[in-house]
Protein backbone atom coordinates (compact mmCIF):
# COMPACT_ATOMS: atom_id res chain seq x y z
CA UNK A 1 0.00 0.00 0.00
CA UNK A 2 1.33 3.66 -0.56
CA UNK A 3 1.57 6.00 1.73
CA UNK A 4 1.45 9.83 1.17
CA UNK A 5 1.43 12.07 3.72
CA UNK A 6 0.41 15.65 3.09
CA UNK A 7 0.02 18.70 6.05
CA UNK A 8 -1.87 22.14 5.78
CA UNK A 9 0.50 23.64 8.00
CA UNK A 10 3.81 25.14 6.96
CA UNK A 11 6.58 22.48 7.70
CA UNK A 12 10.05 22.63 8.59
CA UNK A 13 12.38 21.79 5.54
CA UNK A 14 16.42 22.43 5.35
CA UNK A 15 17.39 23.11 1.93
CA UNK A 16 21.21 23.13 0.44
CA UNK A 17 22.22 25.94 -1.21
CA UNK A 18 25.25 28.16 -0.16
CA UNK A 19 24.18 27.63 3.71
CA UNK A 20 22.77 24.57 5.05
CA UNK A 21 21.33 24.56 8.38
CA UNK A 22 20.05 21.36 10.31
CA UNK A 23 17.79 22.42 13.26
CA UNK A 24 16.32 19.80 15.81
CA UNK A 25 13.98 19.78 17.22
CA UNK A 26 11.43 20.48 14.11
CA UNK A 27 8.36 20.75 16.17
CA UNK A 28 7.27 22.00 20.09
CA UNK A 29 4.33 21.19 21.74
CA UNK A 30 3.56 23.25 24.70
CA UNK A 31 1.43 23.97 27.97
CA UNK A 32 -0.39 27.33 27.89
CA UNK A 33 -0.60 27.39 31.56
CA UNK A 34 3.32 27.05 32.67
CA UNK A 35 6.20 29.05 31.55
CA UNK A 36 9.19 26.77 29.93
CA UNK A 37 12.49 27.47 28.64
CA UNK A 38 13.35 24.77 25.53
CA UNK A 39 16.26 24.43 23.76
CA UNK A 40 17.17 24.07 20.18
CA UNK A 41 20.49 23.17 18.56
CA UNK A 42 21.63 24.22 15.29
CA UNK A 43 24.06 23.17 12.97
CA UNK A 44 25.99 25.05 9.83
CA UNK A 45 26.36 21.63 7.68
CA UNK A 46 27.87 23.70 4.93
CA UNK A 47 31.72 24.70 4.29
CA UNK A 48 31.36 28.14 4.43
CA UNK A 49 30.63 30.66 7.75
CA UNK A 50 26.94 31.72 7.91
CA UNK A 51 24.91 34.62 10.13
CA UNK A 52 21.60 33.37 11.16
CA UNK A 53 19.02 35.31 12.51
CA UNK A 54 16.31 33.77 14.58
CA UNK A 55 12.76 34.88 15.63
CA UNK A 56 9.13 34.09 16.67
CA UNK A 57 6.89 34.99 13.79
CA UNK A 58 2.84 34.30 13.23
CA UNK A 59 2.24 32.37 9.33
CA UNK A 60 -1.15 32.58 7.82
CA UNK A 61 -2.01 29.24 6.36
CA UNK A 62 -2.01 28.77 2.63
CA UNK A 63 -3.19 25.29 0.66
CA UNK A 64 -5.17 24.42 -1.43
CA UNK A 65 -8.56 23.88 -1.19
CA UNK A 66 -8.37 25.55 2.92
CA UNK A 67 -10.26 28.26 3.91
CA UNK A 68 -10.12 29.57 7.65
CA UNK A 69 -13.79 29.70 9.34
CA UNK A 70 -13.25 32.09 11.41
CA UNK A 71 -12.15 35.86 10.01
CA UNK A 72 -10.14 36.93 13.29
CA UNK A 73 -8.63 33.45 13.92
CA UNK A 74 -5.33 35.19 12.67
CA UNK A 75 -5.06 37.31 15.22
CA UNK A 76 -6.63 35.62 18.27
CA UNK A 77 -4.70 31.87 17.90
CA UNK A 78 -1.11 33.73 17.23
CA UNK A 79 1.16 33.56 20.19
CA UNK A 80 4.34 35.61 18.51
CA UNK A 81 4.38 37.97 21.55
CA UNK A 82 4.38 35.13 24.29
CA UNK A 83 7.77 33.89 22.39
CA UNK A 84 11.22 35.18 23.25
CA UNK A 85 14.89 33.72 21.93
CA UNK A 86 18.20 33.85 22.73
CA UNK A 87 20.50 34.45 20.73
CA UNK A 88 18.08 36.13 18.25
CA UNK A 89 20.92 36.39 15.97
CA UNK A 90 24.65 34.29 15.86
CA UNK A 91 26.52 36.38 14.03
CA UNK A 92 28.98 33.39 12.86
CA UNK A 93 28.57 29.77 12.53
CA UNK A 94 31.27 27.94 11.16
CA UNK A 95 31.30 24.62 9.20
CA UNK A 96 30.06 21.87 11.15
CA UNK A 97 30.08 24.11 14.04
CA UNK A 98 26.83 24.03 16.24
CA UNK A 99 24.92 26.43 18.69
CA UNK A 100 22.10 26.00 21.27
CA UNK A 101 18.87 28.55 21.15
CA UNK A 102 16.97 28.64 23.99
CA UNK A 103 13.37 29.45 23.11
CA UNK A 104 11.20 30.85 26.38
CA UNK A 105 7.71 30.78 26.23
CA UNK A 106 5.23 32.56 28.48
CA UNK A 107 2.03 31.02 30.12
CA UNK A 108 -0.85 32.50 28.51
CA UNK A 109 -2.72 34.68 30.74
CA UNK A 110 -5.81 32.42 32.56
CA UNK A 111 -8.66 34.70 30.37
CA UNK A 112 -7.28 33.10 27.09
CA UNK A 113 -10.56 30.80 25.89
CA UNK A 114 -9.01 27.04 25.80
CA UNK A 115 -8.18 26.06 22.40
CA UNK A 116 -4.53 25.64 20.56
CA UNK A 117 -2.38 28.60 19.60
CA UNK A 118 0.69 28.45 17.18
CA UNK A 119 3.71 30.87 16.25
CA UNK A 120 6.52 29.43 14.19
CA UNK A 121 10.61 30.06 14.89
CA UNK A 122 12.15 32.03 11.44
CA UNK A 123 15.67 30.99 10.85
CA UNK A 124 17.48 33.06 8.34
CA UNK A 125 21.07 32.03 7.16
CA UNK A 126 22.87 33.94 5.01
CA UNK A 127 26.13 32.72 4.12
CA UNK A 128 28.81 35.62 5.15
CA UNK A 129 30.61 37.07 1.84
CA UNK A 130 33.56 35.93 0.62
CA UNK A 131 36.52 38.39 -1.24
CA UNK A 132 35.78 37.62 -4.97
CA UNK A 133 39.57 37.07 -5.12
CA UNK A 134 38.88 33.73 -2.79
CA UNK A 135 36.15 32.64 -4.69
CA UNK A 136 36.20 29.64 -7.64
CA UNK A 137 34.82 30.91 -10.87
CA UNK A 138 32.66 27.54 -10.82
CA UNK A 139 30.44 29.41 -8.07
CA UNK A 140 30.45 32.57 -9.51
CA UNK A 141 27.80 34.20 -12.07
CA UNK A 142 28.74 36.11 -14.84
CA UNK A 143 27.37 39.44 -16.37
CA UNK A 144 26.67 39.94 -19.91
CA UNK A 145 30.22 42.20 -19.95
CA UNK A 146 31.91 38.66 -18.98
CA UNK A 147 32.69 40.22 -15.15
CA UNK A 148 32.03 37.94 -12.44
CA UNK A 149 29.94 38.65 -9.04
CA UNK A 150 29.21 36.00 -6.00
CA UNK A 151 25.49 34.12 -5.63
CA UNK A 152 24.34 34.38 -2.00
CA UNK A 153 21.66 32.41 -1.91
CA UNK A 154 19.99 31.50 1.68
CA UNK A 155 16.77 29.66 2.37
CA UNK A 156 14.75 30.42 5.39
CA UNK A 157 13.18 27.26 7.64
CA UNK A 158 10.34 27.47 10.01
CA UNK A 159 9.60 25.11 13.09
CA UNK A 160 6.16 25.15 14.45
CA UNK A 161 5.38 26.12 17.92
CA UNK A 162 1.97 25.22 19.23
CA UNK A 163 0.21 25.36 22.62
CA UNK A 164 -2.43 24.00 23.85
CA UNK A 165 -5.05 25.67 26.88
CA UNK A 166 -7.28 22.91 27.98
CA UNK A 167 -8.19 19.27 27.29
CA UNK A 168 -8.51 18.68 23.16
CA UNK A 169 -12.15 18.37 22.31
CA UNK A 170 -13.21 17.89 18.74
CA UNK A 171 -15.84 19.46 16.73
CA UNK A 172 -15.43 17.96 13.14
CA UNK A 173 -17.88 17.67 10.64
CA UNK A 174 -17.69 15.65 6.77
CA UNK A 175 -19.16 15.84 3.65
CA UNK A 176 -19.00 13.89 0.49
CA UNK A 177 -20.04 15.03 -2.95
CA UNK A 178 -19.61 13.35 -6.47
CA UNK A 179 -15.68 14.40 -6.48
CA UNK A 180 -14.35 15.65 -3.23
CA UNK A 181 -14.44 15.24 0.48
CA UNK A 182 -15.31 18.34 2.59
CA UNK A 183 -13.53 18.43 6.30
CA UNK A 184 -14.75 20.90 8.20
CA UNK A 185 -12.86 21.81 12.06
CA UNK A 186 -15.34 24.17 13.88
CA UNK A 187 -13.37 23.42 16.85
CA UNK A 188 -10.45 25.07 18.20
CA UNK A 189 -8.12 22.65 18.39
CA UNK A 190 -6.08 20.51 15.50
CA UNK A 191 -7.50 17.86 13.87
CA UNK A 192 -5.78 14.47 12.66
CA UNK A 193 -6.81 11.44 10.61
CA UNK A 194 -5.60 9.41 8.02
CA UNK A 195 -7.53 9.94 4.92
CA UNK A 196 -7.79 6.64 3.17
CA UNK A 197 -8.65 6.79 -0.96
CA UNK A 198 -8.73 3.41 -2.46
CA UNK A 199 -4.88 2.03 -1.94
CA UNK A 200 -3.68 5.54 -0.94
CA UNK A 201 -3.58 6.74 2.86
CA UNK A 202 -2.85 10.27 3.25
CA UNK A 203 -2.06 12.25 6.52
CA UNK A 204 -4.25 15.24 7.06
CA UNK A 205 -3.37 17.80 9.79
CA UNK A 206 -6.63 20.34 9.59
CA UNK A 207 -5.91 23.54 11.88
CA UNK A 208 -8.66 25.19 14.36
CA UNK A 209 -11.54 27.14 12.40
CA UNK A 210 -10.41 25.55 9.67
CA UNK A 211 -12.54 23.77 6.21
CA UNK A 212 -10.56 21.78 3.63
CA UNK A 213 -12.08 20.29 0.14
CA UNK A 214 -10.09 17.97 -1.25
CA UNK A 215 -11.19 16.64 -4.93
CA UNK A 216 -10.79 12.94 -5.34
CA UNK A 217 -11.47 10.84 -8.49
CA UNK A 218 -15.22 9.84 -9.28
CA UNK A 219 -16.05 6.25 -7.80
CA UNK A 220 -13.70 6.40 -5.01
CA UNK A 221 -13.70 4.37 -1.73
CA UNK A 222 -13.29 7.05 0.82
CA UNK A 223 -12.81 6.64 4.72
CA UNK A 224 -11.25 8.66 7.68
CA UNK A 225 -9.66 6.81 10.58
CA UNK A 226 -8.44 8.30 13.62
CA UNK A 227 -6.63 5.86 16.28
CA UNK A 228 -7.74 3.54 14.38
CA UNK A 229 -11.24 3.94 14.79
CA UNK A 230 -13.78 4.71 11.94
CA UNK A 231 -14.90 8.25 11.76
CA UNK A 232 -16.54 8.55 8.05
CA UNK A 233 -16.86 6.77 4.65
CA UNK A 234 -17.99 7.21 1.91
CA UNK A 235 -18.48 6.42 -2.05
CA UNK A 236 -18.16 9.54 -4.38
Amino acid sequence: MKLFISCVFGLLFTAQAYAQLLIAPTRFVLDADTSVTEKIVVENNSDQPIRLEIKPIYRPVKASGLVRTDTSVTQSENIANWIKVSPPIIRELKPNQRRTVRLRMTALPADMPEGEYRAYLWFSPIAKAKDLSEVDLSVKAKSNDGSAFELNFHINSYVPVYVQKGVPVQDVKYHCDEQSITIRNDGNFQFNAKLNVDDHIEKVVLLRNAELTKPLPKGSKVSLVQNENSLFECVL
